[in-house]
């Protein structure tokens, strides 16, 4: 039991080691400024559009759709108690970078 532990850990670490340069500003964007707002759900929302519309707000960083949806679930961590199901009205924390110039 203790090598699939470790192997695990492993492999949740390489993925983090991996994802991490994913969430960071640009090089080339020294001014990416990190934003974050309150989304209140409305009917007929779903995490993958909330996300895919929050994604295009995504200026100052590269990151995929998972990974972005992966992290409004970090940032609203009872998401995970749920299962991922939302509800109108829930508030969801949301975070993303712009671009120095686009946040002006």
């Amino acid at each position: 039991m203790t090598g699939k532990k470790l192997i695990a850990g492993c492999c949740i670490a390489g993925a983090a080691i991996l994802l991490a340069g994913a969430c960071s500003p640009q090089p080339d964007g020294r001014n990416a400024v990190l934003v974050e707002e309150i989304y209140v759900v409305k009917s007929g929302d779903t995490l993958w559009d909330i996300a895919e519309t929050y994604l295009r707000k995504n200026t100052g960083t590269r990151r995929y759709i998972l990974e972005y949806k992966s992290g409004i679930e970090e940032n609203n961590p009872w998401l995970l108690e749920r299962h991922g199901m939302i509800y109108p009205g829930d508030e969801l924390i949301l975070t993303y970078w712009m671009k120095g110039d686009d946040a002006e």
